[in-house]
């Protein structure tokens, strides 16, 4: 049903956007399949889970308790994982946007132990060899960086090389610090 109203739409030149989230719930088959793509302790629970840092949302940051990628192993893969996972979005969508896109730069990691994400830290990630061999692998890259949240240079500069749009909020266009 799926792939007969995605024929449909492109018929009436109608693209679907799609969802890519950057991390996999703790509980979730990916996590389960393959425990060796994760930062995870010898019990295979989290050795370090996602969030982001303290900011006008909030004193404590936010602490989402994903476990975070092991982007060494990830890597030594050849990224099959991203471009499996890309590859079938990409059957089901047109475009994909990627939720958390600047996580593929540099992404806040926090011990697991903690209770809130104040304590945690960046960690570069090699979001430039993983859109390489997006690239590799798909004729274009029809993604959509989201670029929310803290957009340091090296993020921007990561969305130009690789001609990524981002995105904006209506509820942010208006501020003093978007020109």
């Amino acid at each position: 049903q799926w792939q007969a109203l995605k024929r449909h739409c492109s018929r009436r030149g109608v693209q679907l956007i799609g969802d890519m989230p950057i991390y996999s719930p703790f509980h979730s088959a990916d996590v389960w399949s393959s425990p060796h793509l994760y930062k995870l302790a010898p019990d295979r629970t989290p050795a370090a889970v996602s969030g982001v840092p303290p900011d006008y949302f909030s004193r404590t940051g936010q602490l989402w308790g994903h476990p975070v990628y092991d982007w060494d192993a990830l890597l030594q893969s050849g990224f099959d994982w991203w471009l499996r996972r890309t590859a079938h979005h990409l059957d089901l969508f047109d475009r994909v946007r990627i939720d958390h896109f600047r996580g593929w730069v540099a992404y806040w990691e926090v011990p697991a132990d903690e209770k809130t994400a104040v304590n945690g830290k960046w960690v570069p990630a090699p979001g430039d060899r993983l859109l390489d061999a997006l690239s590799r692998r798909f004729s274009c890259l029809p993604l959509i960086a989201e670029d929310l949240g803290t957009i340091t240079a090296d993020v921007r500069e990561t969305m130009f090389r690789f001609d990524l749009p981002g995105m904006r909020v209506l509820q942010f266009a208006f501020g003093g610090d978007f020109p």
